[in-house]
């Protein structure tokens, strides 16, 4: 199975299921684990999805549309820490 087949299966099967396991997915698709948790950086790498500890799920696109401008806009004014959305802090003027 080609790597977009694999990811788009997975991301469908997410988007119907979300927290799915590596394990499961892996049995289900009849594929190595490995190949899902590549599957997985590919996916968050496209901001398609987000994995941790909790679980994977697929991003909404606002959450989509947000996590591109963080990455891409260097004047974005927040981050994403642990799923969170944080303000970045402005330099401190000097000024006396």
């Amino acid at each position: 199975m080609k790597e977009e087949e694999l990811d788009w299966q997975i991301y469908h099967i997410l988007a119907e299921n979300p927290g799915k396991e590596e394990h499961s997915l892996a049995e289900l698709l009849e594929v190595s684990v490995e190949e899902i948790q590549d599957s997985f950086s590919r996916l968050e790498k496209a901001l398609l999805i987000e994995h941790s500890p909790e679980g994977t799920r697929v991003l909404s696109i606002p959450e989509m549309l947000l996590r591109c401008q963080e990455r891409y806009d260097e004047r974005c004014p927040f981050s994403f820490d642990g799923g969170i959305i944080r303000l970045k802090q402005e330099p401190r003027s000097t000024d006396d």
